[in-house]
């Protein structure tokens, strides 16, 4: 067994950033401006306060907390101590959030005004003893106590394997899966950035999209392991972004397409400082070339990334000059990942077949949490990860995404299951059959659009059906078209034709 390292453990770089650049900003959120000696001190106490609350090596401490400089406290100090991490998606339904609390068994949730109603609602449905809440802000806030009155904790020695946090997949076979990703999944992440987006020292970057998800590790965890500067944005406002993007003299920025839309529709984004911003990147969703268009009308360098919560962010990038040599593609592998298009029997295909992306590489998750079964599923012996999507791949190495074998729904960088969609409307009383397919969307990219048939023949009222998926999934999740069929298309073996729904649909609202 290998031996545990104090160094392994991504709590430690707090520390070890501190001692070399103790007064140089780390986080910048709203009036705050925390230095790196300030983020040590109080990512030491987040870890000694778990420790003095019992929360032992292993076990799990909840988040539901936006862009905040606590967030990023919680995620080194749970680290430090030795506990996994599971950031909760603050736009979920009290049952989601329920779910995702039973499944992980966390011990501690820490959330703030915004998000403690549906937190507290999610705790009244959970069975056994709940979780322990304390609140950043707000008439009940307690974390700052509660941290401060903590001795700093050293780092946990912890192998590259053992699991530093759990971050939930939009479950495109049903109930959301934890991935779990390791201390030294999380670093070679970092090698991968640092290797082939070149990050430095002096740069600066502001957060836009929500870091419950992995984009946490896109630029945020990589800039604060290499000693630069990340600033929070907590509420998304386009103008503003911009804004702050200049007055923090930001060298590197990612956001979803959407995102990036509307923050280039301002008049303010006339004013960004291409000499400055290195490059731009986006991920999460297919990038429009009008968007890449405008990147080039305002000079900045455009880089792409795809991947997965189970690759702990990207896993292929593109480069300075791929996207006009290879338009469309996803790019090459990053630094330190394997990837290969293979057949339904996993043989390895030639450049130009088409079939499943499989990934492997140490920033690659661990497995699922708790499911031993669907951990088999997707990876196999030699460490390869099944993604589900079919692509086709050139002599140079370059991916193109063909088509996704689960279904998913990406919209406005969300990943949403189709499956997940059409258990909520299912559920209707009138509802006698359903398939969710995604429509685009000028702005999100997507949108899941419902095709059903009903119990008495008679056409489906839409707002009747979203408010009704609205109390049972998260708003962004519910269908915003809603299209009454006769029949629903099937196949041979009476299963729906999901293909010739997507055709359905596309004729439907063409009209």
């Amino acid at each position: 067994m290998a031996a545990r390292y104090l160094s392994d453990n991504i709590g430690s770089w707090t520390a070890l950033r501190a001692r070399r650049d103790p007064q140089r900003t780390a986080l910048v959120c709203g009036e705050q401006r925390i230095s790196y000696a300030r983020l040590e001190r109080n990512a030491g106490r987040v870890a000694g306060a778990l420790r003095e609350a019992g929360v032992k090596p292993g076990r799990r401490v909840a988040t539901a907390l936006k862009n905040r400089v606590e967030f990023v406290e919680l995620l080194f100090g749970t680290a430090r101590a030795g506990a996994i991490f599971v950031p909760l998606n603050f736009r979920l339904s009290s049952e989601e959030v329920a779910y995702a609390l039973a499944d992980s068994g966390a011990e501690l949730v820490v959330v703030q005004a915004d998000t403690a109603a549906a937190v507290t609602a999610a705790l009244e449905l959970l069975e056994g003893e709940p979780p322990a809440l304390i609140s950043v802000d707000g008439p009940d806030a307690g974390y700052a106590a509660w941290r401060d009155a903590a001795l700093p904790l050293d780092p946990h020695p912890v192998r590259p394997e053992d699991p530093v946090s759990i971050v939930y997949t939009s479950g495109t076979t049903g109930a959301p899966k934890g991935a779990v990703l390791s201390h030294g999944g999380v670093l070679a992440n970092v090698e991968n950035y640092l290797a082939d987006w070149d990050l430095r020292r002096d740069d600066a970057t502001v957060v836009v999209n929500p870091i419950f998800h992995v984009v946490l590790y896109i630029l945020s965890v990589p800039l604060l392991y290499k000693g630069g500067k990340v600033v929070l944005m907590e509420d998304f406002d386009p103008a503003a972004a911009v804004r702050l993007a200049e007055a923090e003299e930001i060298t590197v920025w990612f956001a979803i397409p959407t995102a990036w839309q509307m923050m280039l529709a301002t008049p303010e984004a006339e004013r960004l400082d291409a000499s400055r911003l290195r490059f731009v990147g986006s991920g999460g969703a297919a990038c429009p070339q009008s968007l890449m268009d405008r990147f080039a009308e305002l000079g900045l360098e455009y880089r792409q990334g795809y991947g997965l919560s189970e690759t702990t962010s990207s896993a292929t990038t593109m480069g300075p000059g791929d996207q006009r040599r290879k338009p469309g593609s996803i790019g090459r592998p990053f630094f330190h990942v394997e990837a290969r298009i293979v057949d339904e029997e996993g043989r390895a295909l030639r450049p130009g077949e088409t079939g499943e992306i499989q990934l492997r590489g140490r920033n690659l998750c661990a497995g699922y949490w708790r499911k031993p079964k669907e951990t088999a599923e997707a990876f196999d012996p030699e460490g390869w990860f099944a993604t589900g999507d079919v692509g086709r791949a050139d002599e140079e190495g370059f991916i193109w995404i063909v088509d996704r074998k689960k279904d998913l729904i990406i919209s406005g960088g969300e990943n949403i299951s189709s499956i997940e969609v059409e258990a909520a409307v299912l559920s209707h009383p009138r509802v006698a059959e359903a398939a969710v397919v995604a429509l685009p969307h000028e702005r999100w990219g997507e949108t899941p659009c419902a095709v059903l048939t009903t119990s008495d023949g008679d056409d489906l009222d839409p707002a009747d059906l979203i408010a009704h998926c609205r109390q049972r999934i998260a708003h962004y999740k519910c269908p915003t078209v809603v299209v009454t069929v006769a029949e629903l298309p099937k196949t041979a073996t009476g299963k729906v034709a999901k293909a010739q729904v997507r055709e359905l649909v596309a004729d439907r609202t063409a009209q």
